[in-house]
């Protein structure tokens, strides 16, 4: 009988060993599990952190990039005013212009006739002891003067003339070229616009109009909205680009613009 309990207590002694074992060992597994949940959580909390910081940045570049477009939509609203208001100032030249040039030939025509009033002015008056006409000095003077205030007023007009002539030069020289050609150097379909590789120096000019080109085939059209020394960017027109056709680098653009009268 003490043989027996002997037995059953060195069994009850080694399963309590066995079990110690195992429980160690999973209680090691569990050390490292946790310890691989905690290195994970870290992870996963830099991660979160690093994601919330992109879009943060991704929401201040969209602020950004909405304010850069509200602010060309505004400057292309002035554009568009200032160029009525040059065509409404080249038009008054124009017509100030021919004004002047009719002034002018008024004067000269009346400045004529004085001369041959001054020539003829003694042909009225009595004939002095050697048969020539007698001259009235009082209207002679008169017309001498009035042949110098028109020819005072002809200077004057010339000289306006001169200066319309000069101011109409200088809004044509801002005016952009015709048949100026450049191409597509990069396109931005989010927000609809390209960079075309002529600026200032070509004579490209805010609000122009461009026809959009690939080969011999035209696309649709462009609209210039801010100009650079040598690069300028421009809006795609809507409604312009035939139905599954969009702008690519390489694209050529030229000015064509019908001529005023």
């Amino acid at each position: 009988m003490a043989k027996y309990l002997l037995i059953v207590a060195v069994v009850i002694s080694l399963a309590t060993a066995g079990l110690g074992f195992v429980n160690r060992g999973n209680l090691t597994q569990a050390k490292a599990d946790l310890a691989s949940a905690q290195a994970t959580l870290v992870t996963t909390r830099k991660n979160l952190d690093e994601s919330k910081k992109a879009l943060t940045s991704a929401n201040a570049t969209k602020d950004a990039a909405t304010t850069d477009k509200e602010k060309i939509v505004a400057d292309l609203e002035a554009a568009r005013s200032d160029l009525t208001a040059t065509k409404n100032q080249l038009t008054e030249a124009k017509t100030a212009a021919t004004d002047k040039d009719t002034q002018i030939k008024t004067l000269t025509d009346e400045n004529d006739q004085l001369k041959k009033d001054v020539a003829n002015a003694g042909g009225a008056g009595a004939k002095d002891n050697t048969g020539a006409p007698a001259v009235d000095p009082a209207q002679l003077q008169e017309l001498q003067a009035l042949v110098a205030s028109q020819n005072e007023k002809i200077k004057e007009t010339t000289s306006q003339l001169a200066d319309l002539r000069k101011k109409d030069d200088e809004r044509r020289k801002k005016q952009m070229q015709q048949g100026l050609e450049g191409r597509v150097l990069a396109v931005n379909p989010a927000w609809n616009f390209v960079v075309l590789s002529i600026g200032d120096r070509q004579g490209v000019v805010t609000n122009a109009e461009l026809l959009l080109k690939r080969g011999g085939q035209y696309l649709g059209k462009v609209r210039v909205t801010s100009v650079e020394p040598s690069t300028s960017i421009a809006d795609i027109v809507a409604n312009t680009l035939p139905a599954g056709v969009a702008v690519q680098p390489g694209d050529s653009v030229i000015y064509q613009q019908a001529t005023e009268n």
